[in-house]
């Protein structure tokens, strides 16, 4: 699927000439790439949903993604959100984007295996990557837990899971990108293909564009675990987002994940795994 650009103004520009400050220099334009939240509710400062989710911008290229928080700095996201130059990109911590949004630059990244390759593909395209920031993580956040192996079987076709990105609220006129909403859908194949899942938006909500990279988390007993990671849009012949949406599986690339953790953080870093 062809990404669709979509340029934002009123939010935050120049981040790189100041890496680690708290504001930025000038308020200018953000571009969305891939898939945000359609007929969601807004996450308020402090909700439990809010602590794992950060948004993903490219200031080379101007592209804002989503992403969900992992231990020693790491950031799990779409591979179609890495920008050719790694340290032109920084982790935003807010719930509604503005000059005045915590970031970290980023410093290194590691994209999937397959994604060279796979990309233009209609399955099993290989849409994830790890981010690696500098800094400290701000004062409320904390890592997302992954869902267990053996909780797997939750996944099934009429589920519903529950999705969170930063991306326009509108899928026809383009509007609303840069705050954190969610919204929950139903699984209409939970295999779509080896490595990813595929969710009904065909009910007025669900991901669209600027959601790229977020979360798709399971309640079990009330508690949010992380499955997957949103990719792209599927059927959806307006590019609208109101048919179907592609889910990267965390659980498939999880020995990968694991991997690239250690590299990037130069220790073992095992992602949070219920028991």
């Amino acid at each position: 699927m062809k990404l669709n650009i979509l340029i934002l103004a009123g939010l935050v520009s120049n981040l790189a000439l100041s890496a680690c400050a708290p504001k930025a220099d000038s308020v200018g334009e953000i571009q969305t790439s891939g898939e945000a939240i359609i007929g969601g509710t807004d996450v308020q400062v402090g909700d439990k949903v809010q602590e794992s989710i950060v948004a993903v911008y490219d200031a080379n290229e101007g592209q804002l993604c989503t992403g969900s928080l992992l231990p020693n700095n790491l950031v799990l996201t779409a591979a179609h959100c890495i920008g050719s130059d790694a340290e032109s990109m920084f982790v935003m911590f807010d719930t509604k984007l503005t000059q005045n949004s915590l970031r970290r630059q980023v410093d290194k990244v590691e994209v999937s295996p397959y994604w060279e390759s796979r990309q233009y593909g209609k399955k099993d395209t290989g849409d994830i990557a790890l981010i690696h920031f500098t800094g400290s993580v701000p004062a409320g956040y904390k890592p997302a837990t992954f869902i267990s192996t053996a909780n797997k079987n939750l996944l099934k076709k009429g589920a519903t899971v529950i999705l969170a990105g930063f991306g326009i609220s509108n899928g026809v006129t383009g509007d609303g990108a840069g705050v954190l909403r969610v919204t929950s859908v139903k699984i209409e194949d939970p295999v779509f293909s080896s490595s990813e899942l595929k969710l009904n938006q065909t009910r007025g909500t669900g991901a669209c564009h600027g959601d790229s990279g977020g979360p798709a988390f399971i309640d079990i007993k009330g508690k949010l675990y992380l499955w997957g990671v949103t990719s792209r849009g599927v059927e959806d012949e307006k590019n609208d987002c109101s048919q179907f949406s592609a889910y990267t599986s965390a659980l498939f690339y999880k020995t990968w994940l694991n991997r690239m953790a250690n590299k990037l953080t130069t220790s073992l870093v095992n992602p949070q795994v219920a028991k």
